[in-house]
C-alpha cells in the first residue's frame, strides 16, 4: 500500500510528535455537548479514563482505551469510520472525518450525523454507500461487553440520505432471519447491489455466526435467508497468529464483494468465510430468489473458486470493475493481496500488494471506491486477548491508487488501461 492516510498519532519524529489526545471529542450540537459537559463523570469538559476494567467503565460516555475503530469507507469529502460497541464508553458507533480538513494527521471523529441523532444506533460495524447517495449498515442493536452482553434494540438495516444526513429507514430483521440468539454478533458487513433503479436494490447480510447471508429487497421491503455449506469456516485454517497473540476463531461467511451485471442482469457474487483460505461463488440471480431454496440442485448452484494460498484468512474484500481485480484484506499475513478474476484462483496468480507485522496488523476492513483502495488496521486481537499499548499507534487507515498497487504483478491485467 502506498499511502498512510492517517494514524493515531501526530507528528513524523519519534522525539517530537505530540502523545495522542485523549480528551478531545467533536460535537456537531451545541445541545449534546452541553448535556454531556453536565455528566457527573465528566471532569471539565474531558474524560481522560483509560481502564479497561468493565465494572470501573459502566455508564462512563467515553472510555478513550475502549474506541476501537472497525470499517472505513471514503464517499467524496467524508471517510466514514465505525467503531462497534464492544466496550463500555464509546460516544458514537458512526462517525466521520471531513478530509478536507488537512491540519492533523489524526483529526478527531466526529459523531454522524450529529452526536444527538447517532444515539439512535447501538452497534455498528461496516458501512457500504450506494451509487444513489445512500449509506447503508446493519445495527447490530447489541452492546457486546464482555461477560455482560445487552440485545438494546432488534438487529437492523439502517439507510441513512448522504444529501439530508437523514435516516430514511430502519429495517428489522425477521425472526426467520435470526436463527440464534447470538446471531446479532455475526452482522459484520453489507453488500448493495443496484442495476440502474434506485428503488429495487437489494443488501446482502452476511452472518458469520451462524453461518448464513441474509437478503433483504428494497422494493418489496421484505428479507429471506440463504444457508450453504460453503458459508461455514474451514477447521483447517482455525489458527491465526496475529499481533503477537495465537488462538483459534471459527468465523464463518464474512464478505461478498460483486462484479458487473452479465447479459440476465445478475452480477456474480464472490464470498469467503474468515476462517477458510478458499474463495466461492454464486449468482445474485440466485439469491434474489427466495423459492429456489426449495430446489433440488440449490447446493449446486454455489462454486468453489479455487485457493488463495497459506495463511490467507481474509476479512473483507472489494472488486475492482476496469481491472476485473479483486482485492483482500488478509489477516492471516497482515497483508493486502489480489486476484485477477480473469485467471484462475491458485496461489501462484495471487500478489501480495502490501505486508507489515506492525502497520498491517489485523485489516479489519477493505473498500474499492473508485479507482481507489482503502483499508482499516486495527491490532484486534491483541485488544480482545491481552492489551494494547497506547505509546504505540494500533489504529491506520491506507489509501491507494488500483493501477500503481497491481502494475507489474500477476493481477494486472493484459493492457492495463486508465481509460
Amino acid at each position: 500500500m502506498k499511502i498512510i492516510l492517517l494514524e493515531d498519532r501526530y507528528g513524523e519524529v519519534d522525539d517530537v510528535r505530540e502523545k495522542r489526545r485523549a480528551d478531545t471529542i467533536v460535537f456537531d450540537d451545541e445541545d449534546a455537548a452541553r448535556d454531556w459537559s453536565k455528566r457527573p463523570d465528566n471532569n471539565n469538559g474531558t474524560n481522560t479514563a483509560t481502564t479497561v476494567n468493565p465494572n470501573d467503565e459502566a455508564g462512563k460516555f467515553f472510555v478513550q482505551y475502549n474506541n476501537l475503530p472497525m470499517g472505513v469507507e471514503r464517499v467524496g469529502d467524508r471517510l466514514f469510520v465505525t467503531v462497534p460497541r464492544r466496550r463500555y464508553g464509546i460516544p458514537s458507533t458512526l462517525n466521520y472525518i471531513d478530509l478536507r480538513d488537512t491540519r492533523d494527521r489524526s483529526p478527531a471523529l466526529r459523531p454522524y450525523p450529529s452526536l444527538r441523532e447517532a444515539r439512535s444506533l447501538t452497534s455498528v460495524y461496516r458501512t457500504r454507500a450506494d451509487q444513489c447517495g445512500r449509506l447503508w449498515m446493519v445495527d447490530t442493536g447489541l452492546l457486546e461487553i464482555p461477560d455482560n452482553p445487552r440485545q438494546l434494540q432488534p438487529p437492523a438495516i439502517v439507510i441513512y440520505d448522504l444529501a439530508t444526513n437523514s435516516q430514511i429507514l430502519r429495517y428489522t430483521f425477521k425472526n426467520s432471519d435470526i436463527p440464534a440468539a447470538n446471531t446479532p454478533t455475526g452482522l459484520a458487513s453489507i453488500t448493495i447491489d443496484i442495476n440502474g433503479d434506485c428503488e429495487d436494490a437489494y443488501a446482502y447480510v452476511a452472518d458469520l455466526t451462524t453461518f448464513g447471508i441474509i437478503v433483504y429487497s428494497l422494493k418489496e421491503n421484505d428479507s429471506w435467508r440463504h444457508s450453504h455449506a460453503y458459508f461455514s469456516f474451514n477447521p483447517i485454517a482455525a489458527t491465526l497468529d496475529i499481533a503477537g497473540e495465537r488462538f483459534q476463531w471459527s468465523d464463518g461467511v464474512f464478505s461478498i464483494t460483486l462484479t458487473e451485471p452479465g447479459a440476465d442482469g445478475c452480477r456474480t457474487a464472490f464470498f469467503h468465510p474468515m476462517i477458510s483460505t478458499e474463495e466461492f461463488s454464486v449468482s445474485t440471480c440466485v439469491l434474489k430468489n427466495r423459492a429456489i431454496r426449495q430446489s433440488r440442485s440449490y447446493f449446486s448452484l454455489y462454486s468453489l473458486i479455487g485457493r488463495r494460498g497459506d495463511a490467507s484468512q481474509s476479512t473483507m474484500h472489494g472488486y475492482h470493475e476496469s481491472t476485473g481485480t479483486i482485492f483482500f484484506a488478509d489477516i492471516g499475513r497482515d497483508a493486502v493481496s489480489c486476484w485477477n478474476t480473469g485467471s484462475l484462483l491458485n496461489p501462484s496468480h495471487v500478489a501480495i500488494l502490501a505486508r507489515d507485522r506492525q502497520r498491517m496488523s489485523y485489516p479489519s476492513d477493505l473498500h474499492v471506491t473508485g479507482d481507489e483502495v482503502w483499508v482499516m488496521a486495527n491490532t484486534l486481537p491483541r485488544f480482545g486477548y491481552s492489551r494494547l499499548d497506547t505509546n504505540e499507534y494500533n489504529f491506520y487507515i491506507y489509501r491507494g491508487n488500483v493501477y500503481e498497487l497491481i502494475e507489474n504483478t500477476v493481477c494486472a491485467p493484459p493492457r492495463l488501461s486508465r481509460n
